[in-house]
């Protein structure tokens, strides 16, 4: 009798984790993260749902459990993000300490401005992801420590932005940026070796980013004084914890 019950038990467990409704994702996303999952359906381990990223409309996620992950300590899956600012796909893994992504595909400018209007910045034309991987640690002190890897590119055209209060334009040619050395990024003009932006997450919690004097001549603000086109010129921070 006792051996029926506990066999009972084990399928019963085995039922409930393997049918895990999809909702049981929104509870393992952090309460200040930004990001909700709403109509999720299917299950824990392979499912969909429609994504919201900062209270706007972000498409819809798909996800798929990759039971390798576990081999090497981590909760792995694949994922595809589509909206009709973005077709990306890659994976995501959450370990112990630490999260990894990693994700390829394209994200077009109404995304990306989205973003850049809190600096009143806007551009056009698509950005291409590939292989971008981050690797961020839970514990915000240490979030400085995460890694990132990949190229990104932008294929280039108008640059609208808004400097002490007047407004500017200019044109860009197709830019990349290359990702490494810690969480950091420096930004190129595509065959050129002259730095334009240098991004950097910093152990005191706030991010840097440097503008060389190539940028302010390409956009049509040059930077006055006898700087070399690949020098930081003007830099910004802000803090991000």
């Amino acid at each position: 009798m006792l051996r029926t019950i506990v066999i009972g038990l084990l399928m019963f467990l085995g039922f409930a984790v393997a049918f895990a409704p999809a909702t049981l994702v929104r509870t393992l996303l952090p309460d200040d993260s930004g990001v909700e999952l709403l109509e999720p359906r299917g299950t824990l381990w392979n499912g969909a749902a429609r994504l919201f990223l900062g209270g706007e409309g972000a498409g819809s996620v798909d996800w798929r459990l990759r039971p390798a992950s576990l081999l090497s300590g981590r909760l792995g899956y694949a994922i595809d993000l589509a909206g009709p600012d973005h077709d990306l796909a890659g994976q995501v893994a959450a370990g112990l300490t630490a999260a990894r992504v990693e994700v390829s595909g394209t994200v077009g400018a109404n995304a990306v401005n989205r973003w850049l209007g809190a600096y009143d910045i806007a551009i056009s034309g698509a950005t291409t992801l590939s292989a971008v991987e981050v690797n961020v640690p839970y514990d915000a002190v240490s979030l400085h420590r995460g890694t990132a890897a990949g190229d990104a590119t932008w294929q280039g055209g108008p640059v609208r932005y808004r400097l002490a209060g007047r407004d500017y334009t200019g044109e860009l040619p197709p830019l990349v940026a290359h990702l490494g050395e810690g969480l950091e990024a420096v930004v190129f003009p595509q065959g050129g070796q002259t730095p334009l932006l240098k991004a950097a997450i910093l152990p005191n919690g706030f991010a840097k980013v440097g503008v060389t004097k190539l940028l302010t001549r390409l956009v049509g603000n040059p930077w006055p004084g006898s700087h070399q086109d690949h020098e930081v010129v003007l830099e910004v921070e802000e803090q991000l914890f």
